[in-house]
């Protein structure tokens, strides 16, 4: 049977989904993810055959007969990232003319015509735009040593760093660390210490604590509030460096909104999606500076916007 497959695979989990040539749905499939450019070939090649092979076999599918994938894929920073990952799926036996492998940030632009953007903040961050003559700009996104500002990791890094000062007796922020210290199981410097050493490039690891500092934020803890708008105004520099990158100065934008349809900016992954005061401390920071663009979370998913992608291959 001929078929079409998208996927999105982000830092921590990874989703499949296929239709036929009638667009009918034939299944949605789940499973880890990973991050080729910091998981590396191997780890990556794994994770995406631990996700596609079985669901073929489960669908009584052949790689060979897909007539396109889309891979929306965390990692895909260069074209050599890229050709990685057109590898592992034509090694599952996908011929290499129906593959496209794109940023799993990347597919968001293409939501509607015209000049856009999206940033995304989940396990990790990264900003693209795309201006009126369809030139691509990206910020960020270069690994969560290097940056992934106001990402999870950022946001789980600087919880556990902010209730390491306080068993250290350097700060104050009690609901934080106990929070902290109750999910983690951390309740040592030296635990703390360990832990660090033995997760540092295991990003989501890291990431899985960054909903703590949201929760101490609403029992009234300003640490912790803290940490959330200093997460919110490196969001937000993401949008503003790729703004001057595409040329949106003031000027442009009343340019571009007096066209027929205003440019947008997309907002994306677990932190700008589940933290609401993350996600209006960055969307009050965009009204301040650029009025004149809308500013919305997508309705559809990067899963769904590669299944569209990949039916447009041929």
């Amino acid at each position: 049977m001929n078929y079409y497959a998208g996927m999105d695979i982000g830092g921590t989990n990874g989703r499949l989904k296929l239709k036929d040539g009638d667009g009918n749905i034939l299944g949605e499939f789940t499973g880890p993810g990973c991050s080729i450019n910091t998981d590396g070939y191997d780890k990556s090649r794994s994770r995406c055959r631990e996700l596609v092979l079985p669901a073929l076999k489960e669908l009584e599918l052949n790689p060979s007969d897909c007539m396109g994938i889309c891979v929306a894929a965390s990692g895909i920073d260069s074209p050599g990232y890229e050709k990685m990952c057109r590898d592992i799926f034509e090694e599952m036996g996908f011929k290499s003319d129906c593959i496209r492998a794109v940023n799993d940030c990347e597919v968001f632009l293409y939501l509607k015509e015209g000049p856009s953007m999206v940033v995304v903040s989940g396990t990790g961050s990264i900003c693209y735009g795309i201006d009126a003559k369809g030139i691509i700009y990206r910020t960020g996104g270069w690994n969560h040593i290097l940056s992934d500002e106001g990402s999870a990791f950022y946001l789980g890094m600087q919880t556990m760093r902010l209730a390491a000062e306080d068993l250290d007796e350097r700060t104050k922020c009690p609901y934080l660390t106990r929070m902290f210290m109750e999910k983690s199981g951390l309740d040592t410097l030296e635990k703390i210490d360990l832990f660090v050493n033995e997760h540092l490039f295991d990003k989501s690891e890291i990431a899985r604590f960054s909903m703590i500092a949201c929760e101490a934020a609403k029992q009234g803890d300003l640490q912790a509030e803290g940490i959330l708008k200093d997460c919110a105004e490196k969001i937000w520099k993401l949008i503003e460096d790729t703004a001057r990158k595409a040329g949106w100065t003031r000027q442009s934008q009343v340019s571009l909104a007096s066209g027929k349809e205003k440019p947008h900016l997309w907002l994306w992954g677990s932190v700008l999606v589940k933290n609401e005061i993350i996600r209006d401390e960055v969307v009050k920071r965009v009204s301040q500076v650029m009025p004149e663009i809308d500013v919305a979370v997508p309705e559809t998913s990067a899963l769904d916007l590669a299944l569209m992608l990949a039916g447009k291959i041929r």
